[in-house]
């Protein structure tokens, strides 16, 4: 039997059971606390980038993964079987992605513009405020 183990993007290792393959983990925990542990490592930022390694050495790379669903079985001596099925991101997904994170980064644009701007307002009434003075002699 070999060590199968994915590898998170974070560096998180799980150990896969026999018979798992990327479209479907199987994974033995000893407790449901352990299984829930295990669960919350498949985050999105986890599923960006993951490694399959076998017996040590990297077998394949895969990118953009996501967590369609999970299932879990508790065996009779209180360990829990859970199979995470996962898949590549569709072209969509990616995009609708893309698209959120450019939307974000124009607010946070239009966002510094306005600060810019109201700082340059400021500028401007400091600088009537000195001009007014100089021509009126109070300087």
């Amino acid at each position: 039997m070999s060590n199968t183990i994915l590898v998170m993007a974070d560096a998180t290792e799980i150990t896969m059971e026999d018979n798992s393959n990327m479209h479907n983990v199987i994974v033995k925990s000893s407790t449901k606390a352990a299984m829930m542990a295990t669960w919350e490592e498949f985050t999105n930022d986890n599923l960006k980038s993951v490694q399959l390694k076998i017996d040590g050495v990297v077998s394949a790379e895969y990118a953009d993964l996501v967590l369609v669903d999970e299932k879990s079985v508790v065996q009779t001596d209180e360990s829990v079987l859970t199979e995470f099925h996962l898949r590549e991101k569709t072209d969509i997904e990616k995009l609708q992605e893309l698209v959120a994170a450019q939307s974000a980064e124009i607010a946070a644009l239009k966002e510094g513009q306005g600060v810019q701007d109201g700082a340059i307002d400021d500028l401007g009434v400091v600088t009537s405020t000195l001009a007014e003075k100089v021509e009126g002699g109070q300087a």
